[in-house]
């Protein structure tokens, strides 16, 4: 008898969990935060010992609360991916220094996340592995760098869990696998159930027209991305266009681009991101000095925070806000509230002490790394599963009804609650 309890993710995006109780084994696949909720939001409580820890991804929604799962004591394996250790890692201890900036409270430390590095087991894409009497299987997500989807086989049950996939090829990556065994329960990710994105190659050539049209006009052009991935997918946008300016990249978009640099067998072409960057002849931003300098010139600046709720891209807003033949691109999903979100209803960028109207030419484009809903579905039709339960997403509920309108048996689970088969 397997039981699946939902500890997070239930009708709203962030603190993605889902916990699989074979009998014989505990595996929690995912362990996230949703850091727009002041305190931070986590799971529901795993009770008990766990024989593993699964990790889709590195996004926070989905690790940022691993290493309080070893700070209440597990000592099991965390297993994804070998480019989501330096990625998980990289974000752990940005989550802990802004904690500390912002005052608030966080409930692990430095320590949890050593001992979590310490217990992580890198896996391959369809290699399966053993998890007691379980047999786990990992399938490419293309969601970013090193995404998977889990595939778990025990006593004759299978189920899939998609954690958050794009079965779209971008410039980056290539989609996600198609080719994965039946499953008798599906576990999706809902984000844009309900909602199409835009063409892609529209949304390419409007970003390029608007990055030419500032240098054009002596102006510098501040694209803000997320530092893993989008920002990558960027600089390989602006190579395929042949931008002639200067381009710089800045705050944790530099790490992440050397981590993408280190795995170039994930890349959608073999290593294409180096190529780009040398022809490019992309430069980091380091100091303080140095953003003071390229400030005066026409050029383009990757940067973070892809929300604008902190990082280097502070600084250039400051800087520039007052130009008008300066640009401000934003390339993804813009959290309801969040600094991002208020600029683009008002006008207006307010962040701790700052508050200021900005008159950059404002932009914001659609470069989002999950499936749309017509792609889910497809997804899901191709599978044919037994049961679907509808996670991460803001309607599942309604998404749930349209599968169950489709043939299929569909549930948007509560959270905490628990399934049995």
């Amino acid at each position: 008898m397997t039981k699946v309890s939902f500890l997070g993710a239930c009708n709203e995006v962030g603190s993605s969990a889902v916990l699989v109780d074979t009998g014989t084994e505990k595996m929690v696949m995912d362990y996230g935060v949703k850091l727009q909720e002041d305190p931070v939001q986590y799971p529901e409580e795993v009770k008990g010992k766990l024989n593993s820890i699964l990790l889709t991804h590195t996004h926070l929604d989905h690790s940022g609360a691993v290493p309080y799962l070893y700070h209440q004591g597990q000592k099991c394996p965390l297993i994804g991916q070998d480019i989501t250790l330096p990625f998980s890692r990289m974000l752990w201890y940005d989550s802990i220094k802004i904690a500390k900036m912002e005052g608030k409270r966080i409930k692990f430390n430095g320590h949890d996340i050593r001992r979590s590095v310490k217990k992580f087991r890198g896996v391959e894409y369809r290699k399966p592995f053993k998890i007691g009497k379980s047999r786990v299987t990992s399938y490419d997500a293309g969601h970013i760098p090193g995404s998977s989807m889990f595939f778990i086989e025990n006593g004759g049950k299978k189920i899939l869990y998609t954690g958050d996939f794009n079965t779209d090829d971008t410039r980056l990556l290539a989609g996600c696998d198609w080719d994965i065994p039946k499953p008798d329960v599906l576990v999706t990710e809902s984000t844009y159930a309900g909602k199409e994105h835009p063409n892609r190659e529209e949304e390419e050539r409007k970003l390029i027209e608007v990055v030419n049209d500032t240098i054009a006009n002596d102006g510098i052009a501040v694209i803000a991305c997320f530092a893993i991935a989008r920002s990558q997918e960027v600089m390989l946008i602006l190579d395929n266009y042949g931008i002639k300016a200067p381009v710089y990249v800045e705050g944790m978009a530099r790490q992440a681009t050397d981590i993408v640099n280190d795995h170039p067998h994930l890349q959608n072409e073999y290593n294409s991101l180096k190529r780009a960057m040398k022809n490019m002849n992309v430069k980091y931003i380091q100091h303080h000095m140095q953003r003071k300098k390229i400030a005066k010139d026409p050029c383009v600046v990757i940067t973070t925070s892809g929300m604008l709720s902190g990082g280097a891209v502070v600084y250039y807003l400051k800087r520039l806000h007052n130009r008008e033949d300066c640009s401000l691109i934003m390339t993804g999903f813009q959290v309801p509230d969040t600094e991002g979100d208020n600029l683009l209803k008002t006008g207006r960028y307010v962040h701790e002490e700052l508050d200021f109207k900005v008159k950059m030419n404002v932009n914001k484009f659609d470069f989002s790394a999950h499936s749309s809903d017509s792609d889910i579905i497809s997804f899901i039709q191709k599978l044919s599963p037994k049961k679907v339960f509808c996670v991460h997403g803001e309607r599942t509920d309604t998404f749930a009804n349209d599968l169950n309108s489709k043939g299929f048996d569909a549930v948007s689970p509560k959270k905490g609650e628990e399934f049995t088969f």
